[in-house]
């Protein structure tokens, strides 16, 4: 055992580079960090190593029902009765009559200010929701183990600037452009896992202090629900020394489940209302594709002062340390096998005279159902009908990730810094580094106080707050993420997770 997941370790630390694994009231609080935190069953998809980590009295746990949601949207209220019925928009299936959230000329100003600085043509945003069904953990002095399941959902898209601006976007290194490009991709995923830890010794007694050096693996079966990668890419660049404009487009698409039936119908001759409202549901149930993946990760303690819980074991929690860690997560594939379909249309260059006049009205929010709807009605064409199109099993990575982070523990106050990069652009995550800080502060020590942030690339995303009640045997927690991206200057709530019970024994 200890030889495989050296060796799975070594593969790890071979890739090339260094995306929010889990959505819990923990990490959400701490700016969506957690590598080196989250040390109850939810390691299990983060960092297995942390299963070793004993902050807490006792050698079981188990975790009911634990869960949250954030969107990172075109358009933020401040009003939370109207950001609620918007986050409702991005999670719902999309409803024709009742539409998306609207933009007028201001909210026009607001969101090309928030979601396009600079010279970006391209805005990048998205929605997910998660819930942990049941988590349980058992550690003793040498060895953890756990079990976990999740449901999990993400919503990723990428609008062009030119749906909301009719203006072309000059920069030092290329023509200028006025970019109509529009990127969705969509997946659910039903999870059980399977974590196993143990101590190193290998490599522990790196440094003259007590240390302990664990490494970690969770492998899990996958469950497909509802999958979308739509990605069409659509710009206009003017051409120099001339008042013609050049078109290029390409057009790729993946889908299965709701959004395969949906397409298909569509592409049968129904109408899209009739082909979304008789093919999109709320069916959990649904399961179009199968995957297995594996999470693994390495976790070393430094204990300081008089500390001595890295040769002591289970005998008392850690209260002083210094904790890094690196962790790979969904390692993995799915295949997806039905109602799928594939379409794709290569890239294709064409000389227009202008560039469409018609502005969208309503904001994109990358609903069920939304993606085609949308450029029906605010584009003068549909790449739907042009693609080629093939009906066979398609399979996809999982949507791996790396991350890497540092905790400084000293008695009640803990200081945390997370950095995480996806592999691949999905649902879940993009390439883009992103990293969080994040403060734990005990003024009682049964009642934390969070507080975080977080940054992708190197602009401000959100920052967090949260706290929890623990008791001997229990713990309640709850946490939220704010996003400066509204309509006024003032902070608009971006997500909410609830941490239902998690029992300690």
């Amino acid at each position: 055992m200890r030889q495989f997941l050296f060796t799975l370790l070594l593969f790890c630390l071979s890739l090339p580079v260094m995306a929010q694994a889990v959505l819990t009231p923990r990490n959400m609080a701490l700016g969506g960090g957690g590598s080196t935190y989250i040390t109850d069953a939810n390691a299990n998809f983060y960092n297995p190593a942390n299963l070793m980590i004993q902050d807490r009295e006792g050698d079981f746990s188990f975790i009911l029902g634990t869960g949250g949601l954030f969107i990172d949207a075109l358009q933020n209220y401040t009003d939370l009765e109207d950001q609620l019925e918007n986050i409702q928009h991005h999670i719902d299936v999309y409803d024709m009559d009742k539409s998306a959230p609207g933009v007028v000329d201001t909210d026009r100003i607001a969101m090309i200010n928030d979601q396009y600085p600079g010279d970006n043509t391209l805005s990048d945003n998205r929605a997910r929701y998660d819930l942990t069904l049941l988590g349980i953990k058992w550690k003793n002095n040498e060895r953890a183990y756990s079990i976990a399941l999740r449901s999990r959902t993400s919503s990723s898209f990428r609008v062009g600037r030119g749906w909301y601006e009719n203006t072309f976007i000059s920069n030092d290194n290329a023509r200028p452009l006025h970019n109509r490009s529009l990127i969705h991709r969509y997946q659910s995923l039903y999870e059980i896992s399977f974590g196993y830890a143990e101590s190193f010794q290998f490599l522990t007694g790196l440094t003259p202090r007590l240390d302990n050096f664990t490494i970690g693996i969770a492998p899990k079966f996958v469950l497909g629900g509802d999958y979308q990668n739509a990605e069409w890419k659509n710009h206009y660049e003017q051409q120099e020394g001339t008042d013609s404009l050049s078109h290029i487009q390409s057009f790729n698409y993946d889908a299965s489940g709701d959004f395969g039936s949906s397409t298909s119908s569509y592409l049968r001759g129904m109408t899209l209302e009739v082909a979304n409202s008789g093919s999109f549901s709320n069916n959990m149930a649904n399961i179009n594709g199968l995957g297995a993946g594996l999470d693994i990760g390495v976790t070393y303690l430094i204990t300081l002062g008089d500390d001595l819980t890295a040769v002591q074991g289970n005998e008392s929690p850690t209260k002083r340390s210094l904790r890094l860690s690196f962790s790979m997560t969904d390692i993995g594939f799915m295949s997806y096998a039905s109602k799928e379909i594939s379409m794709t249309s290569e890239e294709d260059t064409n000389t227009v005279a202008s560039i469409p006049e018609l502005q969208a009205d309503e904001s994109f929010t990358g609903a069920r159902g939304q993606y085609s709807t949308f450029i029906q009605k605010f584009s003068n064409q549909d790449p739907f009908l042009s693609a080629e199109r093939s009906y066979q099993n398609f399979s996809t990575l999982l949507p791996m990730a790396l991350h890497g982070g540092m905790m400084l523990e000293v008695n009640r106050f803990k200081l945390m810094g997370d950095v995480s990069v996806g592999l691949t652009n999905n649902a879940f995550n993009s390439t883009k580094l992103i990293s969080a800080l994040g403060v734990e502060l005990r003024p009682i020590s049964f009642f934390p106080l969070r507080g975080g942030v977080q940054f992708k690339a190197d602009e401000l995303d959100f920052f967090c707050l949260g706290f929890a009640l623990e008791t001997r045997h229990w713990d309640f927690s709850v946490a939220a993420q704010l996003t400066q991206s509204s309509s006024t200057d003032q902070p608009a709530v971006a997500g909410v997770t609830l941490g239902a019970f998690q029992f300690h024994f």
